[in-house]
Parts: structure tokens; sequence; C-alpha cells
């Protein structure tokens, strides 16, 4: 990257005597990393499109020790992560020069995502937002000002398990307890327990990584920011309705409503009755991977291209 951290990319495309119809760039969520997108990628191929997947920094093989777990950068590290897209985005463009190119955004991912729309919205034909929160902006102001207060005894590198109960914690209120921890995730029983045995999705995250998501949640939402989206991109948000990242839901369509409030008219939401946060690992998985396809088609078919 332009600062000198080397980042992963995984790529996933069509075999070599196949059509490629498009381009798709993954942002992943927060505690896991992109060869989790395996079989979405070998779908995507199959159709035709694609796919890049950076591990963000701080996260799968792009942290070169478990030291680096959970920890972005020593500066704005929210922003760092936004760049990185942007790099890794070019990349692919210039791989596969003249293709349409989407963007897929899951969780923490799709915040990023959408301060990327916010200031490098030209870059992309589309965006989808999966499992993402729309503005909580008392509760974000509360979180920063604990994680700076608890930088001051621990450091940045601290790690918090603190401030991951504190996120996390809640999640989980609604569900049976015998499904463990991460029931909040996916009802994959089998799956929850092979990520809770791989320390690139167990890993507690760093005071310093906590501060910059609030510092990120915080600018995403503001207005003056929303405003800078172009009002035609296609914007598509999928949730869970079992979601408690999105607030049941609640907040993400707060959010769809206010891109339409902003005046963006390419805005639509899709949610599945009963499915929790990971939708691309829920046991409805092939239904959203079909419906994320067939959205991806729709778009190439708006600019003429023949699927």
């Amino acid at each position: 990257m332009s600062d000198g951290k080397r980042i992963v990319v995984h790529r996933w495309m069509p075999d070599k005597k196949a059509k490629i119809l498009g381009l798709v760039q993954l942002s992943h969520g927060m505690i896991e990393h992109a060869e989790r997108y395996n079989a979405f990628g070998e779908q995507l191929a199959e159709k035709g499109f694609v796919l890049y997947a950076h591990d963000h920094r701080g996260h799968g093989k792009s942290a070169e020790t478990e030291d680096e777990l959970g920890f972005l950068a020593d500066i704005d590290g929210f922003q760092r992560v936004v760049l990185d897209l942007r790099e890794v985005l070019a990349k692919l463009k210039t791989d596969y020069p003249g293709y349409k190119t989407f963007l897929f955004a899951h969780s923490f991912g799709s915040f990023v995502a959408q301060s990327f729309i916010e200031q490098f919205p030209c870059d992309i034909d589309g965006c989808i937002l999966s499992g993402t929160a729309g503005p909580r902006r008392a509760l974000i102001k509360i979180a920063k000002i604990l994680c700076v207060f608890l930088m001051l005894f621990g450091g940045k590198k601290r790690r918090s398990n603190f401030m991951s109960n504190l996120t996390f914690a809640g999640y989980n209120s609604r569900f049976d307890k015998s499904e463990g921890g991460k029931a909040w995730l996916f009802r994959d029983f089998e799956y929850i327990k092979k990520d809770t045995d791989n320390i690139y999705c167990s890993f507690v995250p760093t005071l310093s990584f906590y501060s910059d998501m609030m510092t990120g949640l915080n600018r995403i939402h503001k207005l003056k920011n929303i405003r800078a989206i172009p009002k035609t991109l296609p914007v598509l948000f999928i949730a869970g309705t079992a979601d408690p990242v999105g607030g049941y839901t609640k907040t993400v369509k707060k959010l769809a409503n206010l891109y339409k409030k902003m005046g963006m008219s390419e805005v639509s939401v899709k949610l599945y009755e009963n499915a929790r946060h990971e939708l691309l690992n829920e046991t409805n998985k092939q239904e959203v991977i079909s419906d994320i396809i067939s959205w991806f088609s729709e778009q190439l078919e708006k600019h003429k291209v023949s699927i």
C-alpha cells in the first residue's frame, strides 16, 4: 500500500475460456478474513465475475504476526483501510480494464464502503452493503470517549476484552444461550465451531481498532458526507431480520431512508426473514448469493451488457 503496508489479496476469476462480465471488489468484516468468502467467489466466477478480496490490515494474512491482528495503523486507521480498498480496487481495474465494477461489503467492511462511496464514488458502478448499520451518533460518541480514556492507561495496542464485551455481548441477548456466544452471526452451528477454532476469527481487537472504528462511524453518517454520494449510484442493502448489528433492520432502514432523503434514486433494501448477521454463511446462503448475482446482472443489463 502507499504507506508501505503489505496487504494480501485473494482472487477468484472465470475459466480462461469464459467471458468476463464484470468485476467485484469485496470488503470483509472485523475479526474475519477474505478466504471465508471462497464459496461466494467461486459462484461469482462461474457466472462470469472476477472477484478481488483483500484481507484488511490487522486481519487475516495481511497481519504478518498475531500481534498485528486487530490493529489498523498508528494514525487514522479507519481512513487507511478506506485507502487500502481504493488501491486494491485500482489494481483490479488495471488488471481487467473496461469492465463495470461493483463493491460488495459486509459489516465493518460496509462501514468502510460507506466512507468509500462518500469519498470516491466514481470508482464503482454499484454497491451492496451487507449486515450494515445506520446512525447511532450518541452511542458512538460515548464509545469513542471511552476508548480514548482507556488508551490513556493501556496504550493503543492493548487488547480490550472490555470493549469487545461492550460491543458484542448484547448481540446474543435474543438467542438461546445453548447456541453459544456467536449465535448472532448465523444459524449454522457447525460453522460457528469452525470459526471459534480459527485465530483469524477469534482474536480480541486493540483499543486503537475500536477507537478508529468509532471515528469512522461518526464520520460516515454526517449529512455533509452522505450528500457527496452521487444521486444515481445504485446501492442495495441486504440484511437478516434477526441481525442485531442493524438493530434487527431498524437502523438499516433508517440509513436507506436517509440516502433516499438525500436524493439518491437507486437505493433498495432486501431483507431475509429470521436470518442473522452473516448472510453468506447463513442456512439460506444460496438464496442470498443468487440474489446478489441477480442484482449485479441487473446493473449490467442497465449498461447494455449481455448476460
